[in-house]
């Protein structure tokens, strides 16, 4: 699914600058992914994203540290 119009950035390229590029702003999505916000419509959509990734990541940690 397209996220960014402006830049024709989809959900699979901003999903793999988060998880692969360790990007945790939109900002640095954009800049891993060698481009610059233009209209700001996604930048919500995109902001969520890195939250929603940073969380599951900190709940990975969690549950490996409660296994020990």
């Amino acid at each position: 699914m397209y996220v960014c119009l402006c830049n024709g950035l989809t959900d699979r390229q901003i999903r793999a600058a988060i998880e692969q590029g360790g990007a945790r702003t939109p900002a640095q999505v954009f800049r891993q992914l060698g481009c610059a916000p233009r209209c700001g419509k996604c930048l919500p959509f995109i902001a969520a994203m890195a939250r929603r990734a940073e969380g599951e990541a900190e709940s990975e940690e969690s549950a490996l540290a409660c296994a020990r």
